[in-house]
């Protein structure tokens, strides 16, 4: 939209940053919406209550492990880690992402082309 308001969730692909953070390093459900908020655009939504319904699925999955973490101070943490499991379903992911962005390049290019000319 013109007026920049629009606000998207993220929908399916929040599962697969969820696996690419995770990649990265290990983390607990708290941290991983900070990183999340940092590294989606602006304009896209992160629900919290989802992030939590996700970690919990792809564990019963086996795409995660988790373990209770007790630091020094504050409460204890679930600390979710990716199995090899995991490891394919973002690779599956990865693969679906890059036909997507030759199809969303397709689109806008003959947009563009259509647009010139009417």
């Amino acid at each position: 939209m013109p007026d920049g308001l629009r606000r998207y969730q993220t929908g399916k692909h929040l599962e697969a940053f969820i696996l690419l953070l995770l990649l990265e390093q290990p983390d607990h459900g708290g941290h991983l919406l900070t990183r999340l908020s940092a590294v989606l655009p602006e304009e896209w939504t992160v629900d919290s209550g989802r992030i939590y319904r996700l970690l919990r699925e792809l564990e019963s999955t086996g795409c995660l492990q988790s373990a209770w973490v007790t630091e020094d101070t504050g409460a204890p943490t679930r600390q979710y880690r990716l199995t090899a499991n995991g490891k394919h379903r973002l690779e599956d992911w990865a693969h679906e992402m890059e036909i997507r962005q030759q199809s969303l390049a397709s689109f806008l290019s003959t947009y563009h082309q259509i647009i010139k000319r009417i």
